[in-house]
């Protein structure tokens, strides 16, 4: 990885820290490895709380690889706790990631 590609992710994971994980005492390095090294149960975890707590989303989940962006996008359902609010968001990651047409009534044209 080159150092600027690598100066990104670690950007990434600092966020990630930061919005997602305040509740624990993890490093940079330990929430990269979980998401390129961990197995299925830790990534979807990482997933969860970045799709439910990061400011920027898309950019936070490329610290992942695009199949396990994918395959988690496709699995996450969004909780009873502030479903409205996490349904959307979850619906436009998986436009962006899967290219699925998805119905979101709140960002729909009126004519």
């Amino acid at each position: 990885m080159n150092k600027k590609k690598a100066h990104k992710i670690d950007t990434y994971c600092q966020q990630i820290n930061q919005e997602c994980f305040w509740e624990y005492h993890m490093s940079n390095s330990e929430i990269l490895k979980m998401a390129q090294e961990g197995s299925d149960q830790e990534k979807f975890f990482l997933f969860t709380k970045i799709i439910e707590n990061a400011t920027d989303i898309l950019k936070s989940l490329r610290i992942f690889n695009s199949s396990d962006q994918k395959k988690m996008v496709v699995r996450y359902n969004p909780p009873n706790f502030n479903h409205k609010f996490l349904d959307k968001r979850h619906k436009i990651v998986k436009y962006f990631l899967t290219e699925e047409k998805v119905y979101i009534p709140d960002l729909q044209w009126n004519s």
